[in-house]
């Protein structure tokens, strides 16, 4: 019974820490948006961003990991394909880290 106790609590907390981390989300479609590299930062910047994101703007961390660098090569390529860009980013920071990206076709 003790075994039961401790299983059930361990997966409601494993379940209501994946619900409180969750709060990146997709906001509106960018339609008029630049892409910058700045020592070490490729910045995303559109007057349609995300209010809570300072400067108008959501920055991808060039860390050298394979992942920002795809999502780097993924921006390029929607720019040059004049594309809208969908964008993931914390809906809890003015700082905003983009973690997804998806181009859209222009209507």
């Amino acid at each position: 019974m003790n075994k039961l106790k401790v299983s059930l609590l361990s997966l409601s907390i494993l379940l209501l820490s994946g619900e409180a981390a969750a709060s990146r989300y997709w906001p509106s479609t960018l339609v008029n948006w630049s892409l910058k590299l700045n020592n070490g930062v490729a910045y995303i910047t559109s007057e349609e961003f995300a209010s809570h994101c300072s400067y108008n703007r959501g920055q991808i961390n060039m860390d050298g990991t394979e992942f920002n660098k795809a999502q780097f090569a993924y921006a390029m390529a929607a720019k040059a394909k004049n594309k809208n860009l969908n964008y993931v980013v914390d809906s809890d920071h003015t700082t905003c880290v983009i973690t997804g990206l998806l181009e859209q076709d222009k209507n």
